[in-house]
């Protein structure tokens, strides 16, 4: 008997999207196997961000599709949509914790939103989760009186409270400093391994893209230019990756552009 194959936890087909007369995504084709870690990659306003929200189905692409393990996210009803969202946590880029309700609220609120759970249920939930992330002694304080960093690890208890089967991250690492960054970074390396969960994080600093990453892939003009493991990746010889790496003001990524250096 033959092992039926596991299907990809994401899978991108031939995705476009259209705004008026600006193309953001053109022809966009990845998956995304179970336990990876993909770091998408790319300048500010490429669009990395535009294709978390298309997996969650917060907006639609123009042509191809999006599925999330079997369902293909475009086609699904608004209340199996709402069902499917339940197995994807998110981490934002400024955490998005709601000022008004304490640590211990915030972290709750999908519980309280998506499930029957008893309040007794939910505090032994967000218990778990905020001892994960080592804020369990935060746990009345409001986002206010939280730094930078102790409110991503907030986002990020309240982003596995569903027990996700997928976390998406956007620029997790933003605003943070150097120390505090690799903090970050190596709590998504322990939660995802010990979660057992996939993850998708866009990021356009290369030293947390590197120390998280299991797969990467590069977006530059709305395509995927390149796909490959961290150590492949270092070594690429598209010149758009090559110039993205070292951060260096000439070549193809200023070419034609109004930042370009002209010496």
């Amino acid at each position: 008997m033959n092992d039926v194959p596991i299907p990809p936890v994401v899978q991108l087909r031939d995705v476009s999207l259209q705004f008026e007369e600006k193309k953001v995504l053109n022809d966009v084709s990845f998956e995304v196997e179970p336990l990876e870690r993909l770091v998408i990659m790319g300048q500010s306003g490429s669009g990395k961000s535009t294709i978390l929200r298309l997996i969650l189905g917060l907006i639609e692409p123009t042509a191809g599709s999006v599925s999330f393990k079997q369902f293909e996210i475009t086609r699904l009803s608004r209340r199996k949509l709402q069902r499917i969202r339940t197995h994807i946590g998110m981490v934002y880029q400024y955490s998005a914790l709601l000022s008004s309700r304490n640590v211990r609220d915030n972290v709750a609120l999908p519980l309280e939103e998506l499930t029957n759970k008893t309040p007794q249920e939910i505090d032994k939930i967000v218990d778990e989760k905020l001892a994960l992330v080592g804020m369990q002694d935060a746990k009345y304080m409001m986002p206010s009186q939280l730094s930078g960093g102790m409110r991503k690890r907030v986002s990020l208890a309240r982003a596995l409270v569903m027990d996700p089967e997928l976390v998406l991250f956007d620029e997790p690492t933003a605003g943070l400093d150097p120390v505090i960054s690799s903090v970050i970074d190596e709590l998504i390396i322990t939660l995802t391994e010990k979660s057992k969960v996939t993850s998708i994080i866009v990021t356009h600093e290369m030293d947390s893209a590197f120390r998280v990453a299991t797969k990467m892939a590069m977006l530059f003009q709305g395509k995927i230019i390149e796909t490959s493991e961290p150590d492949h990746f270092k070594r690429s010889t598209n010149p758009v990756v090559v110039q993205f790496l070292s951060g260096s003001t000439h070549g193809p990524i200023l070419e034609g552009s109004k930042d370009a250096v002209t010496t």
